[in-house]
């Protein structure tokens, strides 16, 4: 057969049984896709009843049901949060261990302060030396009980203490850290690094959550990786993992408490689930919510690295980074990353000499050839201007990240690209052939690895793993026929699949909407395997296929514009605030929701039609609905002088701050114009530079002091300038007053508080 151009296609029609090729590969894309969905799901949970050497989730829902007490939140400084560190430390006396409560103040550079109480254990092991530390944090965020993040990873640790207490002694100890403060600025970390105990830690296993379903996935290492993932993956019965997660989170502002440990240069692994994305933070992270499977996955992986750990030289462990990745949750693959520079140029090697195989053997032109070359970029530049046109039109319509029924949305960021691509392919195979398009593409493939080789190895493994299949694959065809078989293009597309489609299903979970732009920039990349497929099959397939999936896409927009974005399960965030000028004794309410007002809002109180700036140190993004509120009777913070010495041009401040009235967080904003140059807080040095990213409005500098002291903390400061100025003190207790009843009530039940909850904050200017 052969082309307008003069070119050989890519066999196909009964001739040379080519034209099924298009049909075999969407019914291989279907096949992999529910594979991957069936194989990332986590595994059932255990019974009870199970050996007790194997972790159950039911037996760690038990200690769980246990911590959670009446399920209260319990934030750093709560008395709540104080209950469920009794029963922490209780259950591991019960466990036979010997726990020591260490309370210290802390601080961290991004400003947060606060007082802490870690519960640390610890297992002996056969030989002295470094220890495998076990961590997951036990307080949670005032919005929510914090079941998911995390007291499941804290149920996790303390089954997986009574198995290796049961067990023969590790070669390695163990500590067991469950850590406070977490949510407050990974502040209980921060203690634990400041400590005399992070001589004897090895490495590292953390534990998070972020939503209260999905499998448990290894998502971050820290520091030289290459020997800790395979002690991982040896005992993980099924591990969800990759070098392109950990590059990815690498690239996040998002913090855990392996951040701490990761800037001391500890290694270690971080293990989270993240589906149900909207009930992170907020009342629904709750036991009832909590996936059992999850539970049952993060058990296993903890025990299984914690295993391979206990086992390892980490006196001298070798050093080096690995690429690594699941595939379908089967098993792992891994080399080490100096090799994907020459795995990369070897699959170009391939793939250059089947496309210089094919130019001798007539299998295609180098005019087909160019053309092939063009489909890549086309199909990203379509591809992504529809995708994001279609974004921004659904971020106009979604006042969240994430949505009750993400479905149609879902649908049309994986069909457009496959629609736009293989539209593409139809029209460039007039020139190019489907040779050529072969040809074109697996080039690009290979160029793509080898340059991700060099700037980010971790994920370079999608893409010259599929082009080292294709080079080998079309080597083999062009020498045995005078152009590529269907199967030389559909081995290499299965291997992508395998390698792109588990990771894919994951992007929204973790980035929502955007996450969907992603998928569809990415898929239609991905979709030009099918190209040369497609421009082998007949005329009807060429052009009912991109139809069919545009037209679902069409639907799926519709859909997904009509669909309500909130439901009871998947709730709107709405945060109710009562602020209150402890000078004026003028108080309001704030209501922080995306727009439009839930109408209920607005009966209950006068609020403005439009969010604006809350405070003056409020960042640009942070506005809130506002509303004239009835006074407390309540004191203010105080910010009191102790000691004022000017000298050469600059002022050297003693200051004390406290809560009269007793609330939970004190808060001081500096004002950029009294030059501050440094600060002491509680005893401990502040880094004075740049804001951090996130940072309140241009002008202040927030510090955060959370479970505030009864006496209060004091604070030496040095200022360049001699002022005075403005600065501002703060206090937040958390919940409203009886006159926020009716806000309370107005509340429906598609919205919900989150992060910090609905809360009280008494503030006030002091001049210094």
């Amino acid at each position: 057969m052969v082309d307008r151009a003069g070119n050989r296609s890519v066999v196909s029609g009964e001739e040379r049984g080519g034209g099924w090729g298009l049909p075999v590969a969407l019914v291989l894309l279907a096949l992999v896709l529910v594979l991957a969905n069936v194989r990332t799901r986590p595994p059932a949970p255990k019974p009870a009843d199970v050996p007790m050497q194997e972790f159950s989730a039911a037996r760690a829902r038990e200690i769980l049901k246990t911590l959670l007490g009446d399920g209260a939140p319990h934030p750093v400084g709560s008395a709540a949060n104080a209950a469920v560190r009794q029963r922490i430390v209780a259950h591991l006396r019960w466990l036979g261990y010997t726990p020591e409560v260490q309370e210290s103040f802390v601080c961290r550079p991004s400003g947060a302060c606060g007082q802490v109480a870690n519960v640390v254990a610890r297992l002996g092991g056969r030989e002295p030396g470094k220890a495998v530390l076990l961590m997951a944090h036990y307080d949670s965020v005032p919005a929510g009980p914090g079941v998911g993040d995390d007291l499941a990873g804290v149920a996790t640790i303390l089954e997986i203490a009574r198995i290796l207490k049961a067990g023969p002694p590790p070669r390695n100890p163990v500590i067991f850290l469950l850590d406070d403060a977490e949510e407050a600025g990974l502040l209980g970390a921060e203690a634990f690094v400041r400590s005399p105990a992070l001589a004897e830690v090895g490495v590292v296993v953390n534990l998070e959550g972020r939503g209260n379903a999905g499998p448990s996935i290894l998502f971050e290492t820290s520091g030289q990786d290459a020997w800790m993932v395979p002690l991982f993956a040896r005992g993980a019965s099924r591990p969800v993992t990759s070098s392109l997660f950990v590059t990815i989170y690498d690239q996040m502002p998002n913090d855990t408490d392996l951040t701490v440990f990761k800037r001391r240069d500890v290694p270690g692994l971080n293990f989270a689930f993240i589906g149900s994305p909207l009930h992170y933070h907020s009342p629904l992270d709750t036991l009832e919510n909590l996936s059992m499977g999850s539970l049952q996955h993060h058990g296993d992986n903890a025990l299984a690295a914690v295993r391979g750990l206990t086992e390892a030289d980490l006196a001298s462990p070798p050093p080096g980074r690995a690429v690594f990745f699941d595939v379908l949750g089967a098993f792992v693959v891994r080399w080490p990353a100096g090799w994907s520079l020459g795995l990369a140029a070897l699959a170009l090697v391939l793939v250059a000499v089947a496309v210089v195989l094919g130019l001798k053997r007539g299998a295609f032109t180098g005019g087909a050839l160019a053309m092939g070359l063009f489909l890549l970029p086309a199909a990203l530049l379509f591809s992504g201007a529809v995708a994001y046109g279609i974004q921004t039109l659904l971020q106009a319509a979604f006042p969240a990240p994430w949505v009750a029924n993400p479905l149609p949305a879902t649908l049309v960021f994986w069909l457009l690209p496959l629609a736009i691509t293989l539209w593409l392919a139809a029209w460039f195979s007039r020139r190019s052939g489907a040779a050529g398009l072969w040809a074109g593409t697996w080039i690009w493939w290979a160029v793509l690895g080898l340059l991700l080789a060099v700037l980010l190895p971790g994920t370079s493994y999608l893409f010259l793993v599929p082009a080292l299949v294709a080079g080998i694959a079309g080597i083999i065809s062009l020498s045995s026929a005078p152009g590529v078989r269907a199967w030389a293009a559909l081995l290499p597309m299965l291997a992508a699949a395998v390698l792109w489609l588990p990771f894919l299903q994951f992007l929204y979970l973790g980035l929502g909407l955007m996450g969907l732009l992603v998928t569809a920039v990415l898929l239609s990349l991905f979709d030009t395997t099918l190209a040369p497929l497609a421009a082998a099959s007949g005329p009807g397939l060429r052009k009912w296929v991109p139809v069919a999936a545009g037209a679902v896409a069409a639907i799926a927009v519709v859909m997904a514009m009509v669909s309500s974005p909130f439901s009871p399960a998947a709730p709107q965030s709405v945060i109710l605030q009562l602020h209150q000028d402890a000078e004026t004794r003028e108080a309001r309410w704030l209501l922080r929701a995306a727009p439009p007002l839930p109408q209920a809002f607005r009966q209950a109180a006068a609020f403005d039609p439009q969010p604006g700036p809350a405070f003056p140190w409020s960042p640009s993004f942070s506005r809130a609905f506002a509303a004239k509120a009835p006074a407390l009777e309540v004191p203010g913070p105080e910010l009191a002088v102790l000691a004022d010495s000017p000298a050469g041009g600059k002022r050297t401040l003693r200051l004390r701050l406290t809560s009269p009235r007793g609330a939970r967080v004190g808060m001081v904003m500096v004002p950029d114009e009294a030059k501050l140059e440094s600060l002491r807080i509680g005893g401990i040095d502040m880094e004075i530079g740049p804001p951090p990213p996130g940072a309140p409005a241009r002008g202040w500098r927030p510090f955060t002091i959370a479970g505030l002291p009864s006496q209060g903390v004091e604070l030496e400061a040095v200022v360049g300038a001699t002022g005075p100025f403005d600065w501002f003190v703060a206090d937040r207790s958390d919940g409203l007053p009886p006159s926020g009843r009716a806000l309370l009530d107005a509340r429906p039940d598609t919205a919900a508080t989150l992060n910090d909850g609905d809360h009280t904050l008494v503030s006030r200017k002091v001049r210094i």
